[in-house]
Order: C-alpha cells, then structure tokens, then sequence
C-alpha cells in the first residue's frame, strides 16, 4: 500500500479521476447548452412568424425539439395561467442556471487537484526520517494533479465561457419576448 501511495499508482488514479469529472463536466455542460439553444432557436423562430399556429420542426427533427414545441404548444393553449406561467418561468430558469453551472464544474476541477495537491504534500511530510528520494515522489501527485485540475478548468472556461453567457442572455430576451407575445394575444 505504501508504494501504491507514494509512487506512481495513486498520482495516476487521481489523474483519471480528475479526467473523468472532466468528461463529466463536459457531457452535463454540453446537454445544457444544447437545450438552451433548442429552445432559444425554437421560441425565436416562433416569434419570426406571425401566424397562431405551432413552428413546425423540420422533418427528422430531435426528440429535444419536438419536446419543447409540445412544451411550447401546451403553454399556448393551457387553460391555467398560473400553470402557464410556471412552465415559462421554468425554461427561465433553466437557461440562467448555464453560467453557475459552468462556474461549478470549473471550481470543482480546481478543487480536486488542489485537494491531491495537499494529500500529496501530507504523503510527502508523513514519510518522517525517510531521505530525501523517499520525499520528493509523493510531490509527484502534488504537481501533476494541479496541473490537470487547473488545465481542465482553463480549458472549460475558455470553451464555454463566452458560449454560456451568450445563450442565456439570448434564451432570457426570446422567452420574455415570446411570452409577452402569448400573454398579449390571450389578452386580446
């Protein structure tokens, strides 16, 4: 066990488990930003044309499309307004919630390698009277595990940083716009 945590063995399992909450990241970054593009691209779309009817997607359209054009149609024509009213602010919601969840996964990838980054310095103060090869191969752990924490969180951030805030501030404006429109002709 000593040699599993003093040489390489822990560094590279700390290593794929900081990969693996990158892929993580990504994979729940990914299905998040593409939602908010469905619906933004949807309710924009929505709003270019003029007619009451449903925007009808085009044939071999994703299941994610067709979900939110029957989410979108179940609010047009919902009788409850406060249920209306719920389903919109949920979507809401949804697309204000892009930005902390990338500030998540970022901090959390930091997070984990500063953490291994302190096992490694106790591995290395714990080994007492050993010399000093013996000191430096837990250090190991502490720098790789830093350097692929704060890489991956540089690489997050650079991939969806400006993605993000851009999506939710157009989600945010084509939701408000699209609703206003469906409260106005409920109006009229």
């Amino acid at each position: 066990m000593t040699a599993f945590l003093n040489g390489w063995g822990f560094t590279v399992a700390a290593l794929v488990l900081i990969s693996v909450v990158f892929a993580v990241g990504i994979f729940s970054l990914r299905g998040e930003l593409a939602y908010v593009r469905l619906l933004t691209d949807y309710l924009g779309t929505a709003l270019a044309s003029d007619g009451d009817e449903p925007v009808k997607p085009a044939p071999g359209a994703s299941i994610a499309l067709q979900s939110i054009r029957d989410e979108a149609t179940a609010v047009v024509t919902a009788r409850d307004p406060a249920w209306a009213a719920k389903q919109v602010r949920g979507w809401q919601m949804r697309a204000h919630r892009l930005e902390p969840a990338l500030a998540f996964w970022v901090d959390f990838l930091r997070q984990l390698g500063l953490l291994f980054t302190v096992v490694g310095l106790g591995l290395s103060l714990s080994l007492g009277d050993a010399d000093v090869s013996e000191l430096l191969k837990p250090l190991g752990l502490a720098v790789w595990t830093t350097v692929a924490g704060l890489a991956y969180s540089v690489w997050l951030s650079g991939q969806f940083t400006m993605k993000m805030a851009v999506w939710a501030d157009t989600a945010e404006k084509n939701i408000e716009a699209w609703n206003a429109r469906r409260v106005s002709r409920e109006d009229a």
